[in-house]
């Protein structure tokens, strides 16, 4: 948008900086609109949908968000205590308390043979903060971090809403990476990124998440390793401070056999180095509780920042205020209801019930993975190809750029062949190609939307 009549109005003049700069860019609330009114398949929408009665025994045949399938029950068995009040600034106190456990049990650390690494995680991680969901966590950690002019790294395929966060509302550059070399995560890439940042800088603040959006890429162990090695090796040699945020909204849907099959949060805080994990995550995905708008900011200590527990938990009480100063000053508090469903759910349906009742979705979505993937291989066409992907509810087609712009290609499929999808264009980040969302389509028309896409492509030779 131009903001053409807005510009000669007296509002304009009294924007400020921030107010000129910030606008909601043509991603994917446009394409998801156009997709509701024009489409016949949509493949926009970042959220798990399926026929009710594909997750739950015996139910309609109505096309529905998934979700837990008692999470009905804690819409009519709520005290008043747990609807009207105010939360506390930086969320429940229990709640908080249960998703530190839920980290640590995400952790897979093995109590028999791992248990130094699960004290190590309990003890010198610091206690959730609240926010208002993933979104309002990224923002809360970047203003926390980074000043207007300054950068942070990201890959070149990422999801949108970061460069409306970082550069249009925070006013930070994005220095980035090729995200792939080879179809393989690009270490050199992110190295050579993080020494242009610290030429300028004296610190380094670093953005990644797995499974990735817009790609589903998760790294093999052996990426993984070489991830944690460049990391240590480069934070050695610049001797500065280097955090991780670490992006996991979509960390439970790992759906291939050969990549890690945890955060990457977990191996970070387990580092000496001065390499410090922030964890982004939350229960839109998690809880399948996409309007709940719940997240939660934890961060990875390192024991050597004090001499002792005494220390230690005045530290942790510190990051506490800290944090719960932006929930104050932006947010004020989240909201109480989804909190305490929250919190019911846990304490009475447990973990592992969680776990054993979302994983009916996960195969469901385990098998769209496998379908739209090898469906996406019988495409014979030398302008395109996919990136690697293990999970999360996306895949991403590249496009030649010299034969077929991204944004083109999408207006033209959903035009002519009424098939909904996200186009990503930034020549200048040498990015252009559709993301398709497999999470929002039933598997039996994933054959006829790659079909549709294929001679959507042929139209453009």
């Amino acid at each position: 948008m131009k903001f053409d009549i807005l510009k000669n109005t007296p509002l304009y003049e009294a924007l400020s900086e921030r107010g000129k700069r910030i606008y909601l860019p043509e991603g994917i609330f446009y394409w998801t609109g156009r997709a509701k009114k024009e489409a016949e398949y949509i493949g926009t929408i970042g959220a798990a949908y399926a026929y009710e009665k594909d997750f739950l025994s015996g139910n309609s045949v109505n096309w529905v968000p998934c979700y837990l399938e008692y999470i009905n029950d804690y819409f009519n068995n709520l005290d008043i205590n747990d609807l009207v009040p105010y939360a506390s600034v930086s969320g429940l106190e229990e709640l908080r308390t249960i998703w530190k456990e839920w980290i640590i049990k995400k952790s897979l650390f093995k109590i028999n043979t791992e248990e130094e690494k699960l004290l190590k995680l309990e003890k010198y991680t610091s206690l959730p903060i609240i926010t208002a969901g993933v979104t309002n966590a990224i923002f809360m950690s970047s203003a926390m971090l980074l000043n207007p002019s300054e950068s942070i790294i990201c890959p070149n395929k990422r999801w949108g809403n970061y460069d409306n966060i970082f550069t249009k509302f925070l006013g930070v550059n994005i220095q980035s990476f090729e995200f792939f070399v080879d179809n393989k995560l690009n270490l050199e890439g992110l190295k050579e990124a993080i020494y242009k940042v610290v030429e300028t800088q004296n610190k380094i603040i670093l953005i990644l998440g797995f499974p990735n959006n817009p790609t589903g890429f998760i790294p093999s162990w052996e990426e993984n390793a070489q991830l944690i090695e460049i990391l240590k090796e480069t934070q050695k040699e610049i001797s500065r401070p280097l955090v991780i945020l670490i992006d996991d909204a979509y960390e439970p849907y790992i759906f291939s056999k050969n990549v890690v099959n945890r955060s990457l949060f977990y191996d970070v805080q387990q580092l000496d180095e001065n390499i410090i994990p922030i964890k982004l995550d939350g229960i839109t995905k998690e809880l399948l509780l996409y309007g709940g708008r719940i997240g939660f900011v934890t961060i990875g200590l390192k024991p050597k920042w004090v001499n002792n527990d005494k220390e230690l938990e005045i530290l942790k009480s510190e990051i506490d205020n800290k944090l719960s100063g932006f929930n104050r000053s932006s947010i004020s508090n989240c909201n109480h209801f989804y909190q305490a469903v929250t919190t019911k759910i846990f304490k009475e349906k447990g973990m592992d019930n969680i776990i054993k009742t979302r994983s009916i979705i996960q195969d469901m979505l385990k098998l769209r993975f496998e379908k739209i993937n090898s469906e996406l291989k019988k495409i014979k066409n030398p302008n395109i190809s996919v990136d690697p992907n293990g999970g999360g509810f996306f895949v991403f087609l590249n496009l030649n750029p010299s034969k077929i712009k991204a944004r083109t290609f999408a207006d033209h499929l959903l035009r002519k062949y009424k098939v909904g999808v996200i186009p990503i264009e930034n020549l200048n980040e040498n990015i252009n190609g559709i993301r398709i969302a497999y999470c929002s389509i039933d598997i039996n028309q994933i054959p006829e939307i790659i079909n549709r896409i294929n001679l959507a492509l042929n139209d453009f030779n």
